[in-house]
């Protein structure tokens, strides 16, 4: 028979250069999907015309997508943070009440 308590697994937080790795990865893997998959699968399928030799549009639709994907991500960020400190203050006031 299996013992009924719950011993929880002592795990730490991921590291935050992993996870901002992370997020980088996600975001140049999403920004070149969008600039050379979606663009080469819309000229295949002539929903666009092709580009002029020497006019490839993608890069700059790749660093584009790149930085406002990335600027998302840090205004995801810093409301995440603003919250979380507000919640603490309120909660720190609470505590200050009490006593």
């Amino acid at each position: 028979m299996q013992d009924p308590t719950f011993e929880p697994v002592n795990s730490t937080p991921p590291r935050t250069l992993t996870v901002v790795g992370a997020l980088v990865a996600a975001a140049l893997i999403a920004s070149y999907l969008w600039a050379y998959a979606i663009t080469n699968a819309l000229v295949a399928a002539d929903v666009i015309t092709r580009w002029a030799p020497g006019h490839d549009p993608r890069p700059m639709r790749m660093c584009i997508g790149f930085v406002t994907m990335m600027t998302i991500f840090t205004l995801i960020a810093a409301i995440a943070q603003w919250l979380s400190r507000k919640q603490l203050r309120r909660i720190d006031e609470m505590e200050q009440t009490d006593e």
